[in-house]
């Protein structure tokens, strides 16, 4: 497939994905159900439908066997099996376009009949908002796309960032601090649900973890969520000192913001407070520069990819939808121990 093709059916697998979960009552999330891993199914289907070319009927056909496919459920946060869901998710929407195409069938009306993918795991869809429909307002450019900077759950970036901008904008280091209070609301503390992180995993998914390491280093990036990193005497001891607070008047404020407030108790007798709500890096109101984005690509794949391999990634990417076909781009991607990085 062309560069154009192959990005043409990632968005649709985007918008589709997107539309579920704006529609979708958010009982599915506070049920327990991993959205990335649920509805990200779905929009695997999407994409892999459009790549395939699978005729209306057959593409309602692999949605309901997508359906039936989705899954993921929140108490594997913060172990190996949490990112597992979306390669799952990826996978089995591959599986049910190339089943559907193959002749396999499912219920037609698996998204919107009385037994289908909302009404069972959510309560239903948001009537109100069906009428949007698909593709009449593009979700990626608005709301617009977060991209993360942090290797941590989204909803932790908005704290993080604001204690970031204290502690650099008051230079405050790991022995200036007495005690941290964090108040938010169950949007964050119910996912992030790890008072004190033992692992690099459950780090990911706690708050005393990521602001310990935004104090401490000044960063999150992949060398502090090692289980060295955080099993480290002075990293579990600065964790002690920063204690989690379920804030009901932010509760009551409801969950269409991500809200929290930071408290941070100098050692000196100072105080230094502020709230955080939508201004994060990587999202839509401070998205990352590319600058950002080639440094972040370059963290993550620095253990895996030499400098060149790197570099003919970012060539190829950067002209993406010129590429007459993706295979170079796959096959510079691809991770083979025997040759030279």
């Amino acid at each position: 497939t062309s560069g154009r093709e192959l990005l043409a059916a990632f968005l649709v697998g985007f918008e589709v994905s997107c539309k579920l979960s704006e529609w979708m009552l958010p009982d599915h999330y506070l049920r327990g159900h991993h959205s990335s891993g649920t509805v990200g199914t779905f929009g695997a289907t999407a994409t892999a439908a459009r790549m395939l070319g699978l005729s209306t009927n057959e593409t309602a056909h692999a949605l309901g066997i997508a359906a039936s496919l989705a899954a993921g459920i929140r108490c594997n946060f913060g172990t190996m099996t949490k990112p597992l869901h979306v390669g799952r998710a990826s996978e089995n929407g591959v599986l049910a376009a190339q089943m559907a195409k193959a002749g396999f069938t499912a219920d037609a009306k698996a998204l919107d009949g009385p037994w289908g993918f909302p009404a069972v795991t959510a309560g239903g869809m948001a009537r109100d908002k069906l009428a949007q429909g698909f593709g009449q307002v593009w979700s990626v450019i608005d709301p617009g796309v977060s991209i993360k900077p942090y290797p941590s759950g989204i909803l932790t970036h908005q704290s993080m960032d604001l204690v970031r901008r204290l502690v650099t904008g008051h230079d405050v280091s790991a022995e200036d601090v007495a005690s941290v209070d964090f108040y938010a609301g169950d949007n964050i503390l119910k996912p992030i649900r790890y008072p004190i992180a033992e692992t690099g995993l459950q780090a990911k998914f706690s708050m005393a973890a990521l602001i310990a390491m935004i104090i401490a280093e000044r960063r999150a990036g992949p060398e502090q969520f090692t289980d060295a990193a955080v099993g480290a005497p002075a990293f579990q001891a600065l964790q002690r000192k920063i204690r989690t607070h379920t804030d009901p008047g932010i509760n009551a404020m409801g969950f269409d913001l991500i809200r929290s407030r930071v408290v941070i108790h100098l050692t000196d007798g100072r105080t230094l407070e502020d709230w955080a709500d939508t201004r994060y890096r990587g999202g839509p109101a401070l998205p990352m520069s590319d600058a950002d984005l080639e440094e972040k690509f370059d963290i993550c794949t620095e253990a895996a990819l030499g400098p060149a391999a790197r570099d003919r990634i970012k060539t190829l990417v950067a002209r993406f939808d010129e590429l007459p076909t993706v295979a170079p781009l796959l096959e510079a991607l691809r991770i083979d121990a025997d040759r030279p990085k």
